[in-house]
């Protein structure tokens, strides 16, 4: 009897020992968990992407925190994350930062947003040019309140590359976010504010159409911020977002970035009215206005 049992238990411990000793199941790009920082402006979006590819791969578990455009690229650059999101891509001093210290980070192109110009309701403006709004942004006109979000936004930077000549937009209101611009122009009648598309769909504002000053025989040519303006060049104030990807092997981080690059994906940031970047999409016919 004694025999018996000692046999059997060390059947138990072996089998405990072989069952030990099995590996864990490997992360794979549908297996795992990633922490993805994502930029104000794109967050809604993304999130409907991510929900959608957790549903389809249960398995893989991501969370998302929202941050701002600097906060994002500077946790980057010190390595302390593996995803960011951004609404603008790298300067040429985080780029050459990148470069310096050999970093394995992939910049990853995957959709095109627009700097989006917004009003209360009521408001009597439709449009706008490029040069009006620069004169805004830099207190030479003061034909109506301009806000923006402050300088750890992508806005911030987008605007101070591609329009205001790297200048500070001294004559703006600088609030905290964009939601406090939506919520500033909706109290403020006679404003304007500028934000990301995405925050601009939700807010329910008027959206103004931009122009620039180059006139042809039949005067000058206003865009709205449609998504087939903005994958083909035309709307005047598009600015291209990017997945940052810093992680060495195929993982749940890479697994998300093909997603969001598939034409599944892609479908997904076209129905919140950006460009995709990345497959060939079918749009509407849009009508041009003057």
């Amino acid at each position: 009897m004694n025999s018996l049992l000692k046999t059997f238990s060390l059947f138990i411990i072996l089998t405990l020992l072989v069952v030990s000793c099995q590996e864990a199941p490997k992360e794979t790009a549908t297996r795992g968990k990633v922490k993805c920082l994502v930029d104000e402006s794109l967050f809604t979006m993304i999130s409907a992407i991510k929900d959608t590819f957790s549903l389809k791969y249960p398995a893989a578990k991501i969370e998302l925190e929202k941050v701002k455009a600097k906060e994002g690229m500077v946790k980057m650059l010190n390595g302390e994350e593996t995803m960011f999101i951004s609404s603008r891509g790298l300067t040429e001093d985080e780029s050459n930062f990148f470069e310096k210290t050999k970093s394995s980070v992939k910049v990853i192109k995957f959709c095109y947003d627009a700097l989006t110009v917004v009003v209360d309701s009521s408001h009597k403006l439709n449009r706008i040019t490029t040069t009006e709004l620069k004169q805004l942004l830099l207190g030479n006109s003061k034909q109506y309140r301009i806000y923006i979000p402050d300088q750890n936004s992508g806005i911030f930077d987008n605007l101070k590359i591609d329009l205001t000549d790297k200048q500070n937009p001294k004559g703006a209101y600088i609030v905290k976010n964009e939601e406090e611009v939506v919520e500033k122009v909706r109290k403020d009648k006679n404003s304007i504010g500028i934000v990301g598309l995405n925050i601009a769909n939700q807010s329910k504002l008027k959206i103004l159409r931009i122009g620039t000053d180059e006139r042809s025989a039949t005067g000058g040519v206003y865009y709205e911020p449609a998504a087939g303006y903005l994958s083909n060049g035309e709307y005047p104030l598009i600015r291209t977002c990017y997945i940052l990807l810093n992680e060495i092997g195929v993982y749940v981080g890479s697994g998300f970035t093909s997603y969001i690059t598939s034409t599944e994906g892609q479908k997904i940031v076209l129905s919140y009215g950006l460009g995709p970047a990345t497959v060939p999409i079918k749009y509407k016919q849009i009508v041009r206005m003057r």
